[in-house]
């Protein structure tokens, strides 16, 4: 097997050396995943031969196969730089990756700078001249790419080595003043060994989806990878439907290992390979502490013959309406953790419970902000916990719990109320590839010992069996309990009864799960019922009755007309058996009983702007018309040439500002953000608005599915 892991002194073949000039951030060279584990004996061939190593061939390197004994393979990005251009560029997360403050704005960029970018950011970057270093440059900005090798379950099937069919890292970066550590991934960027019988590029469509999606995700505070850039490419692109535009997003996080990751050499027992890739990731990813012999000595010696049996820690109760999935999946589950003996949580056992801690917070983000992500496989899964791999995903338009936002989902997997359930799911795969190093506990280190245990079955058999408390502990308490704690408190945010620290038991069942449900059986829009309900008035009303007038006002304007008109009566008579404790909760709490503060603090949790599919599929045909335009040098003027820059603000800025609202509510119809971003305009349903993204969803936009296919 070969091995890549360099030394800092390490040299860069030519054959792949990209260069890396202004304004992208300064590579980290070598990058510490590349250097720190294995890669595929082929892109490995001459690698510690320096420059007078003679360079694998590109079609060679990115030609389809099955990687052994691998995290990556080395491969270049396919030049498409002829005639390829800049579509988007997010500043503000150039910002955190330590741009050069003087370099954030594509205005402060030279044309030699911005035509480097392009080359960069579209596979020619190992064609354009070194840049001088100056004093503040610590050695060559060069980067080596790689492709990610990894396996996973697919719609609750294995499906064997995967991998990253058309994204390739460019590069790691550190923010020297942060010490964040990010990694700069391009997908579309041409073939890899992991390609199989795709092409490795990606249409317009879905890399302008994702380009958007990913900040949108990340603004509504839940964890996600990030867009740096979208490019255009000459590339034309046949998909199911004929040619299609070609495009590159460069996409950005802190580590893009998946469960996956961990899945390939589980099937395929590798391991060796297994134990370095979550040594890796306990060491790089999470910084866990190395485990301290001592305690583990003092553990086998006083700890292991104390019988626990009777400590019994009860796990809360969850409603069915909010996590039937979770029990549903969880079968088998003991209701209390039980201890039938002292157990010792090594490194790897806290690595998991990070990764379950992660995900929960992740899904339960999901579920209140009415994200579907649709495509829930363990490829798809982030060891950090973020959202990732944005594909047919979906914002809820009206609330319903069974929507199935991919329509290649048949069965109804990844529909909305599915998604905790999944992630469970998911993290069980995870814990079987990690079941012997939890399972050994503090003898993990001892090498001989361990692998003595793997190599015998019975023995084996032990160590999985020892993992099981374990894991079952961490699944209950750590996904669970945090996923429930969680949504709890993004709820209660959402309806403005507090934060965490006001949060009552009886808000989820008498307040919350009645309010989902009385948006399902009349189709309310959930986006707009929150802003709707912040508008909602308790001052000089002790109860809800007294507030009949307002109640059927805010029916009215929740319900679509149809229902209304059929049902409307019915439906205010309903709402108030939730309204009545909402009322009371509201009315007992000086802090909440400020109708004005509490609106305000409603709608800087719930946004106005929603990038719904039907308004991303309106935003794709312009930009697509745009870059059409563009490309035939048409003079014709082009009013959604900078649309891509303003929708991407309004995700960044999603929850309207107070100030703009005043300003439309006057005579005003316009008028421009504080950053000169973004005009923002008057909608028909009077709210700050964006353009005509903001209001009712059009009749054609109501529930579009997607299908994997980009």
């Amino acid at each position: 097997m070969a091995s890549c892991t360099f030394s800092s002194s390490a040299s860069t073949p030519a054959g792949v050396k990209t260069i890396v000039p202004p304004p992208l951030p300064h590579p980290r060279y070598p990058a510490r995943f590349t250097s720190s584990l294995p890669c595929d004996e082929l892109s490995a061939l001459g690698q510690e031969d320096g420059d007078d190593a003679v360079p694998v061939p590109d079609n060679l390197l990115s030609t389809p196969r099955m990687v052994r004994n691998a995290v990556y393979s080395f491969v270049n990005p396919e030049d498409q730089s002829e005639n390829a251009f800049i579509l988007g560029w997010n500043k503000e997360l150039a910002k955190e990756l330590g741009v050069d403050v003087n370099k954030i704005d594509r205005a402060q960029w030279s044309d030699e700078e911005l035509d480097h970018l392009v080359k960069v950011l579209t596979g020619g970057g190992r064609k354009i001249p070194a840049p001088q270093q100056d004093a503040a440059d610590k050695g060559p900005r060069e980067a080596q790419p790689w492709a990610h090798c990894y396996g996973g379950h697919q719609f609750g099937y294995y499906a064997g080595q995967l991998g990253d069919g058309r994204a390739i890292s460019l590069y790691e970066t550190v923010n020297p003043a942060t010490g964040e550590s990010w990694e700069l991934q391009l997908k579309g960027a041409g073939k890899t060994p992991y390609s199989r019988f795709a092409d490795g590029y990606a249409v317009l469509r879905s890399s302008i989806r994702e380009y958007l999606c990913a900040e949108a995700v990340a603004t509504l505070n839940v964890a996600s990878s990030r867009s740096l850039a979208i490019m255009s490419t000459e590339t034309m692109v046949v998909r199911e439907e004929g040619g299609e535009p070609g495009s590159i997003v460069c996409r950005v996080a802190p580590s893009w290992i998946r469960f996956g990751s961990f899945e390939i050499f589980h099937y395929r027992k590798d391991r060796t390979n297994l134990r370095r890739l979550a040594e890796y990731v306990c060491d790089e990813v999470y910084k866990l502490p190395q485990d301290d012999p001592q305690e583990m000595t003092a553990f086998t010696e006083q700890l292991r013959t104390v019988d626990l049996a009777t400590n019994t820690e009860p796990v809360a109760e969850e409603p069915k309406h909010v996590s039937a999935a979770v029990n549903g999946e969880a079968q088998g589950a003991p209701t209390a953790v039980e201890r039938p003996k002292a157990r010792y949580w090594n490194r790897f056992a806290k690595m998991f419970e990070q990764v379950a801690y992660r995900t929960a917070i992740m899904v339960s983000g999901w579920q209140a902000i009415g994200f579907c992500h649709g495509v829930m496989n363990t490829d798809n899964m982030s060891i950090l916990g973020l959202t990732i791999d944005y594909g047919p995903y979906a914002f809820l338009d009206k609330y319903d719990p069974t929507f199935i936002c991919n329509h290649s989902d048949s069965e109804g997997r990844y529909s909305f109320q599915q998604q905790p359930g999944i992630c469970l799911w998911n993290l069980g795969r995870l814990a079987l590839t990690l079941e012997n190093l939890i399972g050994a506990q503090e003898r993990v280190d001892d090498l001989e010992w361990f692998q003595q245990q793997e190599a015998d079955t019975e023995k084996e058999k032990k160590l999985k069996e020892a993992s099981t408390d374990i894991v079952v502990e961490i699944l209950n308490k750590s996904f669970r309990e945090v996923f429930l704690k969680d949504y709890r408190r993004r709820m209660n945010e959402k309806m403005g009864l507090g934060g965490a620290d006001q949060v009552v038991d009886e808000d989820l069942t008498e307040i919350v799960v009645p309010s989902l449900a009385w948006m399902d059986d009349y189709e309310v829009d959930f986006h707009q019922f929150y802003r709707t309900l912040a508008d909602y008035k308790v001052q000089g009303a002790d109860s809800v009755k007294e507030n009949g007038a307002q109640v059927e006002a805010l029916v009215k304007k929740l319900l679509p007309s149809h229902i209304h008109l059929a049902r409307g009566t019915v439906a205010v008579e309903e709402i108030k058996a939730w309204l009545e404790p909402y009322h009371a909760r509201i009315v007992a709490s000086a802090d909440l009983k400020d109708d004005q503060a509490r609106r305000s603090k409603m709608n800087k949790v719930n946004p106005a702007f929603v990038l719904r599919n039907w308004v991303a599929q309106r935003v794709i045909e312009r930009v697509t018309e745009s870059v059409m335009k563009t490309r035939e040098q048409s003079k014709e003027e082009d009013p959604d040439k900078e649309l891509l820059d303003r929708v991407l603000w309004m995700c960044q800025h999603p929850y309207g500002d107070e100030d703009a609202r005043q300003v439309a509510e006057t005579n005003t119809t316009t008028t421009t953000t504080a950053d000169g971003t973004c005009e923002i305009k008057r909608n028909d349903a009077g709210l700050e608005a964006y353009g005509e993204y903001v209001g009712p969803v059009p009749e054609w936009g109501q529930g579009i599915q997607c299908s994997c296919s980009s």
